[in-house]
């Protein structure tokens, strides 16, 4: 089952990584040693790569310009800290092995972060082809008004299952996707009996035989599979 992922990071001015220098570095691919690394970066493929939003100077004076256009004031308050994430850089990538128009949909992925966070400007995106599976790196500025809330839009935990279930719900399912994240608790035994009715529906019980009991015991054990199957929609960040 191929799944669609995202991952975040926050990005800051200095330090030894997460920065908007080594983001920008390694995005346009100017990091000699990531070159030659074996299984990773083919450099005859580099070519292939697409600029969504392209940058048209160095990123850290494109983040910068951004956040003072907004009418943010960076020299006082928590910009004084050196953790202070000045942008979000987002992974979008698939389960090695699927195959589709990349192009198309990163670009859907891309529309659906700018929905879901539309005062927050898009400072870079590239689709990288030159590695094993295309995915695309996004940098977000996390603008709010007159804020900059960088770790709250990152989000903990509930926040990043429900983001992940958004992006399935909109762009993945389209793309025959599908969730990339386990059920836990009261949500994987509701997801479980909820397979369990509808393979009940489909006489499951009377085809398998005294096969049922253990198949209903795989069912309970990864419902996630069984509900992808089905083609039923399951909120995993819902007490369904």
């Amino acid at each position: 089952m191929f799944k669609i992922d995202l991952r975040g990071n926050l990005l800051r001015l200095k330090g030894s990584r997460h920065t908007l220098k080594l983001a920008e570095a390694h995005n346009n691919r100017q990091i000699p040693t990531e070159l030659y690394a074996k299984d990773k970066i083919d450099p005859s493929r580099i070519h292939l790569n697409q600029q969504i939003v392209p940058l048209t100077k160095p990123l850290e004076e494109t983040v910068l310009d951004l956040i003072n256009q907004s009418g943010i004031n960076t020299a006082k308050g928590t910009f004084k800290r050196a953790d202070k994430g000045y942008a979000i850089e987002w992974i979008f990538s698939v389960t090695p092995g699927f195959v589709c128009d990349f192009k198309h949909l990163y670009i859907k992925c891309l529309d659906w972060l700018m929905s879901r966070h539309p005062g927050c400007p898009i400072a870079h995106a590239v689709i990288h082809f030159d590695e094993d599976d295309p995915h695309m790196h996004v940098i977000m500025v996390p603008i709010e008004g007159k804020h900059m809330p960088a770790s709250k839009i990152l989000g903990f935990k509930g926040c990043s299952r429900e983001r992940t279930y958004s992006l399935y719900e909109k762009v993945g399912i389209e793309f025959g996707l599908s969730y990339n994240m386990y059920l836990k608790g009261a949500a994987k035994k509701a997801a479980s009996e909820k397979a369990i009715q509808e393979l009940e529906k489909l006489l499951c019980h009377e085809k398998l035989g005294d096969l049922w009991l253990p198949f209903k015991t795989a069912v309970r054990s990864r419902p996630e599979l069984f509900l992808d199957a089905l083609g039923i929609l399951h909120n995993a960040h819902l007490q369904i």
